[in-house]
């Protein structure tokens, strides 16, 4: 099965250059002290894991049993990713299947699921969205998760994410906010500055209006523990995800283990998706 991961340099090197630069927003512990499955009673899983030429799903399945965790494999639609029509997407589904893992696919660009057909979105397990990929007036996208992406008016780029992710959280056909609360690098000194109440309330309420669940980000480590407290008194769902690619990341939820903990969220807090296997 073909990864577009693996074409030239994809996404995520980006975010792991940025992360770096972005460090100062919450301490990154070292992988040795990751927590995993094992120490928690609960029923956690990274539903944010890519597979590559290299990391393939037959290691990605020796990965979850070492950590007792199942994973949810993720591929980019097109122009992101190979998916581009029924065929590609039935293909990769019937790919995975035999494979005790969910299946998703996480869209980055509005009006993705035009290129299918319900009956066979149908048939993935959950679909993951993120709001990293912004378009501008003049046609092209702002993608902050590049690690140079460049913002000139914090209040009005603001202005222009917030519409994006609503756009997202009220028309796009998810079921998982994918990098809740992530802004660009070259503003990661003002994260608490630019996330306003009002705009994180805004987040809350979109996604509680449709039960769009809310993605620990391991990663970045978003969003922050007073997002999280307040999405769980509202009632909202949660996810674990590491964006990983490799053996050393996936199902390592450092960030998510400690939110769980420090936010008292429960098995009845996970948005577990409904396999079809």
């Amino acid at each position: 099965m073909k990864n577009q991961s693996d074409s030239n340099m994809n996404r995520r090197e980006f975010v792991k250059s940025a992360m770096f630069t972005t460090a100062g927003i919450m301490a990154m512990p070292s992988l040795a002290s990751s927590m995993t499955a094992s120490d928690s009673d609960m029923q956690v899983m990274d539903l944010h894991v890519h597979l590559t030429n290299s990391f393939t799903i037959e290691k990605a399945m020796e990965v979850s049993r070492q950590r007792n965790m199942k994973f949810g494999i993720l591929e980019h639609p097109a122009p992101e990713g190979w998916l581009a029509s029924d065929a590609d997407l039935k293909r990769y589904i019937d790919n995975l299947r035999q494979y005790p893992v969910f299946i998703g696919i996480q869209p980055i660009y509005l009006g993705w699921s035009k290129n299918f057909s319900k009956e066979v979105l149908d048939q993935l397990d959950y679909v993951l969205m993120d709001p990293q990929t912004i378009p501008q007036d003049d046609g092209s996208y702002l993608k902050i998760w590049w690690f140079n992406a460049y913002v000139d008016d914090e209040e009005e780029f603001m202005t222009r994410y917030m519409k994006h992710c609503m756009n997202i959280l009220h028309n796009e056909p998810i079921h998982i906010f994918s990098w809740p609360l992530s802004i660009p690098a070259c503003i990661g000194r003002d994260y608490y500055k630019v996330w306003t109440p009002e705009r994180k309330q805004a987040i809350i309420s979109a996604a509680k209006e449709r039960k769009i669940a809310i993605e620990i980000n391991d990663m970045w480590h978003i969003p922050d523990e007073e997002f999280i407290v307040e999405a769980k008194k509202q009632g909202l769902k949660f996810t674990f995800g590491t964006d990983s690619r490799d053996p050393a990341a996936a199902g390592r939820l450092t960030y998510g283990m400690k939110m769980l903990k420090k936010c008292g969220i429960t098995q009845e807090d996970l948005f577990i998706p409904a396999g079809k296997s």
